[in-house]
Parts: C-alpha cells; structure tokens; sequence
C-alpha cells in the first residue's frame, strides 16, 4: 500500500463524482467511504469521496464537470491523491463566499454536503430558496481539525459572509458558466496574460521578459472575478499576495513572502501571481517597501510560466516605477459595465431561479444605470429576499416577479462612479413655452442621432459631435437639455463645471475622464455640462498653475473620442460664450452653436401660457403681460407667476373664516398677476445679453 498516488484529471462530461481505477484504490488503500485528499498543483488541499470503477484508464482520475467546477479541476490537470480517514464532525462553521447573511439555511448545507468530507477551505455550493439562489458557502472551521464528515448530530453554524479566503491565499479558476458580459475586456486581459506566460524562447524580439499586467477599475466591477476566469481560459493558476500581511512583515519577512509565493506559482508550470490592492501596497508601504516590490517585479518577468497581475482601483494611484519596464507596464481596465454587460450579469447571477414571465431580466439589467457587477448581485440578493417574503411563508415556489425586481432597485443605490449619477429626466418641450429655433437645433442635432442613426448612416454623415447653448441666465438652456434627453429615451448626466476643478494636479482631468467612462458605459446617454466656462476657459488666460489648461486638454481628448463616443452626445451651456477656449469650438467637439436669446413678446405670451395652465379664472390677457415683460427672461416669467400663486394662497387663507370661499379651491387671478408684476422685476439678463456675444 503506498501513501499517495499522482494521477491526471479526465472530465468526463458523461459522468458525475470522481472515479479512480480499482487499482488505484487498491494500492491507496482506500475504505469503504473512499474519502480522500486531493493535493492540486498550487497547493491547495481538498476533501473529497470517489469511487472505484474498473473502467477509468490508469493512472487517471475521472470526473464529472459539475465536480470539476466545484474542486476547481481542470481536464489534465495533475493532482496527487491519499487515503483519508474522517472523523466524526461535531461542529462545522460555515460562511457565505460573498457579503451576504443567511438565516435558518442551516438544513441547506448539511443537503449540499452529503456525506461528503470537508477540510477547513473547502467551497460548497448551496441552492436557496427551491433554486432562486445559489450561493457558494466556505467551510471556515471544523471540530475536529479536517477532514471530518458530517452526521444527524453535527452542530451547522453559518455565519455572515464574505467568507475568509483560503491560508494558502489561492483563488479558484472559475468557468464561462460564472461569469455574464466583459466579453471584450476579457478577450483583452486573455491576450495580456497569455503573452506574459510565454516562455523566454518564445517572446518575439531581444527582449526575453514579459511585461506584467495592471488590471485597474472601480471598486465592485470585478476585476478578480474576470482574472480567475482568465485563469480558467489560459490554464493557470492563481497565486495571491495578501497585502495586509506583506505590509506586517519587515523588509526580509517580506521578501522572503513573496520568494515563496513566486515559487508555490513556478511550480505549478502556468502560474498567475495576483497582487490585490496595490495601490494600498504602494501608498501605505512606503519607499522601501515600493522599492522591494520593483526589484520583486523585475525578478517575476524572468520566470517562465508565470505572470503578475496587480489590482488597483486607478493608474494613477500606483507608483511610476511600478509601472514602467517590464514590471506592470501591460495596463487593462475593467470599465463600468455596459447595458449589455449588466443584462448578462444579471442573467447570470440569476441562472437556475424562476423568474415570472413579466419580469424581463434583460430589460432590468440594461436599466440598472451606474450599476457595477457588485450592485447587479445585490440587486438580484434584495429581489429574492422580496420574494421569499412573499411566497416563501405559504410553502409555495419562489417566484421572482417584476414587482420584486423594481424593489430591489429601489433599495440597492449604484455604486459605481461616483459624483454623477445618471438620470432620465421627465422634462418635456412642452413644458417649456417658446423658443422653437433651440428646440428644432437640438432635435436634428440630438435627438435624431440617437433615435435614427441607421438614416445617418444611409447617408454615410456624421451627426454634430456636440451643442452648446449660450445666452444669458434665465433663459431655459439647462431646461433645453433636459427636454432633448427625455425625448430622446437618453440618460442624462449633468455635470456642474465649478465642482470638477480642483486644485491638486490631476483630479480635475480625472473627474472628467470618470464622468465620459460612465456616459459611456451607460449609453445613449447626453452629457450636460451647465457653466462650461468655467472648465473651458481660454488658456492663456489662465493664472491657476496650468490646472485650467490641462482640464481643458482633457475635456479635448474625450470630445475628439479617441476613445469612441458611440451613443454619446455632449451638450453645453455658458453665459460666457467669449471665455471658452477657441479649441472647444472647432468642427468636431461643440460643432452646433446655438444661441438662447431671451423671448420676444410672442415667446413670453407662450411662457406665461405654459406656466399658467389651468389655474386660472376669468380671463388673462397674456399678449397684454407679454407686452409688458420686455427684457423678461424665461426664469423671470415664471418667478412673475409663482409671486402670483403665493399671492392666491395668502388670499385664499386669509378668506377662511368665509366658509362659502374657503371650499372653493385657489386659483389665479388677474389681479395677483398684477401685483406679482410690480413686485418681480427684470434679472438684468438683458443688459447680460451682450457679454456672451462674439
């Protein structure tokens, strides 16, 4: 009888379990539970039953794909196999995998785990609430020490996730089934990891090292669960380093941690090391510890077979030096998910739960806006919850229903880029009173694009790269742009310009890159900058240290779309039109100019129409108001007819003691117009007229 075996990995998707040659079983010494140790390539211990069948050719280990997913097993892989001898577990403590609390699933595991045995590590699958969730659960700890199998009076403790990881710090591969949407982006970061674990002979050129991989997005967009699939597609392994650990160990602690973490992924032939917040690393690490991971680096992109992958949530929040040479200088990043990205998120999380026929999971995922992959599983989390509530008590099904869907939006806010948050407004042109000559540039230059690009490209025309709205204040350009948006079933992200400067270098260019990363991602959808001047000033008037210019430059660059702007439209106002930046204004960024003038007597009529409505009574004679209000912009009109709506109110309840007149309800008279009339004047947005001229 010998100790252990090396066998192969066959994934046999006509079968299920593992089974081994009798032989094999024979010479392990296998007992009649065949529980065994299973010892993966990086390391990584596992607990597991297999049976013994005269049918599996030598030296192999068959199993069944769903195994397979769940061991983290890969056709061909090699592992070494010992007999184990299970105790009895008295108590087995558990954890969710993600940041979840679950309650009363205690039955749940112990049906998931059969008699399976466990080690401390090892990964369950669990299925909730008659299949509407599945929910992978960690085994944290064992009485006794692992492995043990569970019994009728084994004590099942879950406790609130996300679960520990593994003390070997590895992460599992995991297959196209777990992952939804990032097609491209995975096909990105496949190219870059693949390349960086060529072997020296086979890198094209002199240069014989491999470039590693910074891997950089927002908090939640899932940049460690699209590298453990790219781990899947290209055959390697994952070898993390814990940067809470590295950042407790001295100068040679840390150096020889991370010797061994670059060993345990050599040994495993295709090895991908994983830095995970690097920019935590490099900010609290200091120089020394800045300079250890270089020359860490330098050495890694010598090794064959083995790649390094660092996280970060920004580029610019890692160190130069880092990211220079062969060290990290191959830079992917995982953007805000797209409308498509979040409808297949979600189609994934969702996989395997009944879902009623009104609830269109598509539809809620494309409408998800600002919803990073994080959200898109609380989101489903918080649906199955509502439903559960519902359906749950009466012993019935679990069905999610549309109704659940919408309260789990309601109650899981975005959390992608912050600081704009996409909108569809619900202004319409209706709501605005005159100015036709706007209203007909934004619909050919706004709407049109958006609602009818296939008559643009029938064409083979461009439509305008952007519109800026200039005139003075008052005169309804932000209440433009919110009406184009709504007609035009677009997200509206406005952007006030004084709030994206900022002093310290680098933030304000940062700020309006994040602010076209997320139009972009949730396209169609308009970019409103209202006060553009005060981004887009000239720059040669500049006198705040270049911070200006460089916003300026940047603004430039995403208006140019070197980046592409498909399904983006920018639009702009400024009273200032004198103070913008030549730049802006050429063919290609804001190419449509249109003037908001302050409304002639006909407009005004129709504004103080708009604003009135029906509240009046008697009649009111709006060419006479119109007349009177020269020089009147939008905004003065309509403070002229809420000076008059207080005024009917404070009449109103002043005439409460006469009960015939307090029952009927307030209304606009005449009269309270007059009085408003002489109370509000004119902003001076006719004198301001001028100044935006050029």
């Amino acid at each position: 009888m010998v100790q252990n075996l090396e066998l192969t990995i066959s994934v046999d998707e006509a079968n299920e379990g593992i089974a081994v040659p009798t032989t094999v079983g024979t010479r392990l010494g296998l007992g009649g539970n065949g529980a065994v140790l299973i010892r993966k390539q990086r390391g990584q211990v596992q607990a597991a039953t297999v049976r013994q069948a005269d049918s599996v050719p030598a030296e192999t280990a068959r199993v069944g794909p769903q195994t397979a997913e769940t061991l983290g097993l890969r056709d061909g892989d090699r592992v070494t196999v010992e007999a184990a001898d299970p105790a009895v577990a008295t108590h087995i403590s558990v954890a969710p995998v993600p940041q979840l609390s679950i309650r009363g699933g205690e039955g749940l595991v112990r049906d998931a785990v059969g008699d399976r045995p466990l080690l401390d590590g090892d990964t369950i699958t669990v299925s909730l609430f008659d299949g509407s969730l599945t929910v992978p659960v960690r085994v944290v700890s064992t009485q006794p020490a692992g492995p043990v199998t569970p019994v009728d009076d084994t004590v099942i403790e879950i406790t609130d996730g996300p679960a520990p990881r593994r003390s070997n710090s590895g992460l599992d591969p995991l297959a196209e089934t777990a992952v939804g949407g990032y097609a491209d982006t995975v096909a990105t970061l496949e190219t870059a990891v693949s390349t960086a674990l060529l072997a020296s002979d086979d890198v094209p050129g002199s240069v014989r090292n491999r470039a590693g991989v910074l891997l950089v997005g927002a908090h939640g967009v899932g940049k460690t669960h699209l590298l453990q699939h790219v781990a899947w597609l290209v055959n390697a392994t994952i070898h993390s380093v814990d940067a809470g650990r590295l950042l407790s160990l001295d100068q040679d602690g840390a150096r020889a941690y991370l010797d061994d973490v670059a060993r345990a992924a050599q040994g495993s032939e295709r090895g991908i090391v994983h830095i995970d917040g690097l920019d935590t690393v490099s900010a609290d690490g200091g120089d020394k510890t800045r300079l250890l991971l270089r020359q860490w680096l330098d050495d890694i992109s010598t090794l064959d077979g083995v790649a390094a992958v660092g996280e970060a949530t920004s580029e610019d929040d890692v160190p130069v030096d880092i990211v220079q040479a062969t060290r990290l200088s191959r830079t992917v990043t995982v953007p805000e998910p797209s409308r498509r990205d979040r409808a297949e998120i979600l189609k994934t999380v969702a996989t395997g739960a009944m879902v009623s026929a009104e609830a269109d999971l598509k539809a809620t995922g494309e409408q998800a806006f600002g919803y990073v992959a994080a959200d898109i599983v609380a989101l489903w989390l918080h649906a199955v919850e509502a439903a559960v509530a519902r359906d749950g008590a009466g012993g019935d099904p679990v069905v999610v229903s549309a109704a659940d869907l919408e309260a789990a939006r309601d109650a899981v806010e975005p959390s992608g880029i912050r600081g704009t948050v996409p909108e569809i407004p619900s202004t319409s042109f209706s709501d605005i009173g005159g100015l036709d000559g706007p209203k007909r540039e934004l619909i050919r230059a706004v709407n049109w694009p958006l609602t009818k690009p296939d008559l643009f490209d029938s064409l083979d025309i461009d439509p305008p790269a952007g519109v800026l709205l200039y005139g003075p204040p008052g005169t309804g350009k932000t209440m433009l742009a919110r009406a184009v948006a709504s007609t035009s079933d677009a997200n509206f992200i406005p952007v006030n310009g004084p709030e994206l400067m900022n002093k310290y270098v680098g933030e304000s260019e940062r700020a309006v890159r994040r602010v076209f990363d997320q139009a972009r991602s949730n396209a169609p959808s308009i970019v409103f900058f209202d006060e553009i001047d005060a981004l887009g000033t000239t720059r040669s008037d500049d006198n705040d240290s270049g911070a200006s210019a460089r916003t300026v430059s940047q603004l430039l660059t995403e208006l140019d779309g070197i980046e592409g702007r498909e399904g983006v439209t920018v639009i702009a106002t400024t009273n200032r039109r004198d103070r913008l930046d030549d730049a802006l204004l050429r063919t290609g960024r804001f190419d449509r100019i249109v003037e908001v003038s302050l409304p002639d007597a006909a407009d005004r009529a129709e504004i103080f129409d708009t604003h009135i409505g029906d509240r009046t009574t008697g009649q009111v004679d709006l060419e006479a108001f119109a007349a009177r209000t020269a020089g009147y912009s939008g905004s003065d009109i309509a403070a002229v007819v809420r000076e008059a709506g207080l005024l009917a109110i404070e009449e109103h309840l002043r005439a409460q003691g006469d009960s015939d007149r307090s029952r009927k309800p307030v209304s606009l008279r005449e009269s309270h117009l007059e009085k408003a009339l002489q109370s509000v004047e004119s902003s001076g947005a006719d004198q301001a007229e001028t100044g935006h001229r050029s």
